[in-house]
């Protein structure tokens, strides 16, 4: 069992996930965000290879329109 904190929210899983993975386990639509892993921009083609482990902190930011 691993832990990891999404936007300041733990979160626990069986086993490292793929980032991918993560997103539809939390039911996170992946279009019109971008994700850092401990600070550091993934780009979306990544995603698919990118394991989360252990005590990573993940950052999803959503796009908004506003102005």
């Amino acid at each position: 069992m691993i832990t990891v904190n999404v936007n300041n929210q733990t979160h626990s899983f069986k086993e490292p996930v793929k980032l991918e993975e993560l997103l539809e386990q939390l039911n996170i639509q992946a279009s019109g965000i971008a994700i850092a892993i401990n600070n550091e921009i993934i780009s979306k083609p990544q995603w698919e290879h990118t394991l989360v482990e252990e005590g990573s902190n993940v950052l999803v930011i959503r796009a908004t329109q506003g102005g």
